[in-house]
């Protein structure tokens, strides 16, 4: 075992409760970009500290961008948690391909590379299935309404997943898997009530296409929205003890210059493992239902709660400084996350 891996066994994690009660372990695929923003480096070491816990279940990573290393990032990972045969799927398309997403070089990125070229040299996405496959595959071996999905990044995977036929791996298709498999979908995107934001700016028509379709009137489960303002200020990185030379996630933020950062995708990722609160502290409040609109020439958002259509907005609860010392250094020693 390495010791990045027994580093990270002694880390005791988080203890909020979910929906379900706390000792519930809840399964969880998780769809990210991975591509120009480096926030999955410091997203993912967590979701694998969750998963030492007991606390959740990783069914399988999503790499939804066009950046030929995404899926690779996301393997160096499960390599280095321990996890080699985690099930990674890439998206083989060149989507999101947008002007907007061509302006805003959604699917570029220079540390993505740098960072497989140092821990996984010559890797690529066409090494990896098609992310509906692993989705399928997923989805279809899993209880009823068991499975948080967690997206944050791009609509591509998903949206592509709902219009799958039946297959070898199921007869359902891709739209009834999910009504089958699925208990919520966790969703960092947007500003709310309304506004614009990175990921739903990058593929407005995907996520146009995807609010439209999954709704409480067309049977999918409920659609928990967390807006940029949530995670702008909680600002987290690895152990200041992390050396850069094996440890992926201090190499990632050294590829850009950076310590900290804003915890944007963790607060989608924490929700489906733990809900609103635990042991007496609150992380996030919750709206009404309603529903979200994006528009699918800008990805401009708009959220109202005139209809109920399963889509609800979370707004953080706890301080900024709670949630960043409930992650930063993913508080090993000190903090929340030390209980």
């Amino acid at each position: 075992m390495s010791s990045f891996v027994s580093r990270l066994a002694l880390i005791v994690l988080l203890a909020t409760g979910c929906v379900l009660p706390a000792t519930a372990q809840q399964r969880i695929i998780y769809d990210d970009d991975c591509s120009q923003d480096n926030d999955c480096v410091a997203t993912l070491p967590i979701l694998y500290r969750l998963a030492d816990r007991g606390e959740i279940e990783i069914l399988a990573m999503v790499a939804d961008s066009a950046n030929p290393y995404s899926a690779p990032v996301f393997h160096v990972f499960a390599d280095q948690a321990g996890r080699p045969q985690m099930p990674i799927g890439a998206n083989q398309s060149n989507d999101p391909a947008t002007a907007l997403c061509a302006e805003d070089k959604c699917n570029a990125s220079d540390w993505t590379q740098q960072l497989v070229a140092r821990f996984d040299p010559g890797d690529t996405r066409a090494a990896y299935p098609d992310c509906v496959t692993v989705y399928r595959k997923a989805l279809a071996s899993q209880p009823e309404h068991s499975v948080s999905i967690v997206e944050t990044g791009f609509a591509t995977c998903l949206n592509r997943l709902l219009k799958s036929r039946s297959d070898a791996i199921s007869r359902l298709s891709g739209a009834a898997l999910v009504k089958r498999s699925a208990k919520l979908l966790s969703i960092m995107g947007g500003q709310y009530p309304s506004g614009s934001e990175w990921n739903f700016r990058s593929d407005a028509p995907g996520y146009n296409a995807l609010f439209l379709q999954w709704t409480r009137q067309h049977g999918f489960p409920p659609v928990y929205l967390n807006g940029y303002s949530n995670g702008e200020h909680v600002l987290a990185g690895p152990p200041a003890s992390a050396d850069p030379a094996v440890d992926p996630d201090a190499y990632g933020m050294q590829l850009v210059g950076v310590t900290q950062r804003p915890m944007w995708d963790v607060l989608s990722a924490l929700y489906a493992a733990r809900g609103l609160d635990y042991a007496g502290t609150t992380y996030f409040m919750l709206s009404k239902p309603g529903t979200v609109e994006v528009a699918a020439a800008t990805g401009a958002d708009t959220w109202s709660d005139d209809t109920d259509s399963g889509h609800y907005v979370l707004t953080n609860e706890a301080s900024d400084e709670t949630l960043s010392a409930l992650l930063d250094g993913y508080a090993h020693s000190t903090g929340l996350l030390a209980q």
